[in-house]
């Protein structure tokens, strides 16, 4: 469907009316609704409410009215986005003793039980026509969920069940393959022949067919959702999930918890946009934040993401129960720290265009006239800059290939700094950058600003894969980074002297070593841990890159906006793009010139976020 303007909202697991209340006065219009009949994953139920499906085809949905009866109390004429549970209630887990059920930690085999799927769509589709019957005027977007913390993982590490057995050895079938007749036991889904970091397309092939099978297992159920719930709503109305955490899953996760086929799931027109929350490796003050997903991947879909804003303020309910206690060391500690991360975290969203929502989890998140005051200024930006079209500032680009991916060993220690690790570094650039998937680089229109490209796992590479990079990468003056083994897996072998035929760099070479390859520039790293903040300032200098500060300070930017976050020093010095005479920070209204030299030194208090609209 065409694009609306992107959310912003409110969401909470509890319904605390006060805070409602608070967010409907300071302009705010959407609150996020989940009517829950399952339990958490310290063992709590996630509602407060009574639960939504009670037996076979039983269900209560006079909860959803009570829910919603309660929020307009607060909220009156607040408009919904409604998560949907779909994960098994207890007594369908405890039910099904021969065929897995337990959708929270076993959901790639659960996806495979008629006994399950039958009785969910059946809940799906009662609950969304109770829905659309009496809401429907007010309801925006739905949001099926299920699986580890209802955001389609799967935990069950490939494991045996028979019904996924018999699923597998279809899909195997269907491939042109023989019958397997079995599921490859852990010796063979574990087994790594390459560095201890790589899989063999010879020794490991069905390994990586099966791993592919497990993820477009939850992939595929998850459109089969979405396309229930389009076959009941007729109108104009969104539909999202929890899913594509890429950027995130590291170790026992990366390959084996079923999101590895978001570009299938971006694709689909049943989908909208794909929600994560804000990641959990680069939030303090400091970090540049992040998503979990490549938002250019949505991008030249036409898609959005949806930032969840999950971040643990100073003041924020960290008990679940008097016994449960979630305290972690990265909440921010004061009212000042929390006022600049929500200024950062809106800053993100706002310049990126994505949906957002303020996840006030177990409650208190959001208190003080300070923090109040922060977010109705984000409300009153969204409403003037939101979803407006922009040209993206990037010049740097992140190039992340979900199928190398599933060759990676995920539980080699080196799998932190492959994505995660360069994203968080690539937070410190000082200048924007946009993640992609490899498959995007043809569907970005104007791919011709990147100045310099990292690829950080670009391990496959078919002649049709090279013939794109020559087509569309390794020309115009750029540099290109290839990190660890560009190309190393070859017409199904590993050829470990293909990196050097495609970078010019010989495979296994030590430090940073750069090559001029006539119009382009060929830099290899193979130790990820070697691509160093001051790596990359370097590199983008020198590939011409606009670096816009020198301190290591997460800056985002999009047409006339740019944000820059700082954790310390009291004058921020930016070098801002020719032309640019005058600044107005945002959140203050406060008016700048820029100095002759085209640079800005603006006095601050840090730790700050500040959101700059640029005057030529």
């Amino acid at each position: 469907m065409e694009q609306s303007a992107p959310f912003l909202a409110y969401r909470s697991f509890y319904t605390p009316l006060n805070t409602l209340e608070k967010f409907g006065q300071i302009g705010y219009d959407t609150v996020c609704l989940f009517p829950a009949h399952t339990v958490n994953s310290r063992g709590t139920p996630y509602s407060q409410y009574p639960p939504t499906w009670l037996w076979y085809d039983v269900y209560d949905f006079t909860v959803v009215d009570k829910i919603i009866a309660d929020v307009s109390r607060a909220w009156p004429g607040v408009r919904f986005l409604c998560m949907i549970d779909l994960n098994s209630p207890v007594w369908l887990e405890h039910m099904n003793w021969l065929s897995c059920s337990d959708t929270f930690n076993n959901l790639g085999k659960a996806l495979h039980n008629p006994e399950w799927l039958a009785p969910t769509e059946r809940y799906l589709r009662s609950f969304v026509e109770y829905c659309e019957s009496r809401y429907a005027d007010r309801i925006l977007a739905y949001m099926p969920c299920c699986g580890a913390t209802d955001e389609w993982y799967d935990y069950s590490q490939g494991t045996e069940d028979a019904n996924r057995r018999a699923a597998w050895r279809k899909w195997r079938q269907a491939q042109g393959k023989p019958d397997p007749i079995d599921i490859p036991p852990a010796s063979a889904r574990e087994h790594v022949s390459h560095d201890g970091f790589l899989r063999s397309p010879e020794k490991d092939e069905e390994a990586v067919a099966y791993w592919r099978f497990c993820n477009e297992t939850v992939a595929n159920a998850i459109l089969h959702f979405a396309k229930i719930i389009r076959s009941i709503v007729r109108r104009p109305v969104e539909v999202g999930c929890f899913y594509g955490y890429i950027l995130e899953k590291t170790a026992r996760t990366l390959v084996s918890c079923g999101h590895l086929e978001y570009e299938k799931v971006l694709d689909a027109p049943e989908i909208d946009f794909l929600i994560a929350p804000g990641t959990y490796q680069d939030r303090e003050m400091g970090g540049g934040s992040g998503f979990l997903i490549p938002n250019g991947t949505a991008a030249v879909r036409g898609k959005r993401l949806l930032h969840e804003c999950d971040q643990r303020t100073h003041t924020y309910n960290s008990y679940l129960s008097p016994h449960i206690n979630l305290r972690v060391k990265s909440a921010w500690p004061n009212e000042k720290a929390t006022v600049a991360g929500l200024k950062r975290e809106a800053a993100l969203g706002l310049i990126k265009r994505t949906h957002l929502w303020w996840f006030d989890m177990w409650g208190d998140y959001y208190q003080g006239e300070k923090v109040m005051q922060t977010l109705a200024r984000a409300r009153e930006l969204w409403s003037q800059h939101g979803g407006q079209p922009a040209r993206d500032a990037s010049q740097t680009a992140m190039i992340v290939d979900p199928e190398s991916t599933y060759y990676v060993n995920q539980d080699d220690p080196r799998v932190a700094d492959m994505n995660l690790g360069t994203r968080n570094r690539l937070n410190r650039l000082g200048a924007p950058f946009e993640v992609f998937s490899f498959q995007d680089i043809p569907r970005c229109p104007d791919f011709d600003r990147f100045r310099l490209v990292i690829f950080t796992s670009a391990f496959v590479l078919t002649p049709e894969k090279i013939a794109l990079l020559q087509e569309h990468v390794l020309n115009r003056g750029r540099t290109v980074v290839w990190l660890y083994g560009p190309g190393i897996i070859q017409e199904g072998r590993l050829d470990p002297a293909f990196c050097e035929t495609i970078s010019g760099i010989p495979y296994n070479s030590t430090g940073v070593v750069c090559r001029d390859m006539g119009d382009w520039t060929s830099c290899y790293i193979h130790d990820y841990k070697e691509l160093t903040v001051a790596v990359l300032k370097d590199l983008a200098a020198k590939a011409g890159v606009h670096l816009y500060c020198d301190a290591e300070f997460p800056v985002y930017a999009e047409g006339d906006l740019l944000a820059v976050h700082a954790a310390h020093g009291d004058v921020v010095r930016l070098r801002l793009p020719k032309g640019v005479k005058r600044v107005t920070e945002l959140f203050s209204g406060r008016e700048e010139s820029v100095g002759a030299d085209g640079c800005l030194d603006y006095a601050c208090t840090t730790p700050d976020t500040m959101l700059f609209q640029l005057q030529r």
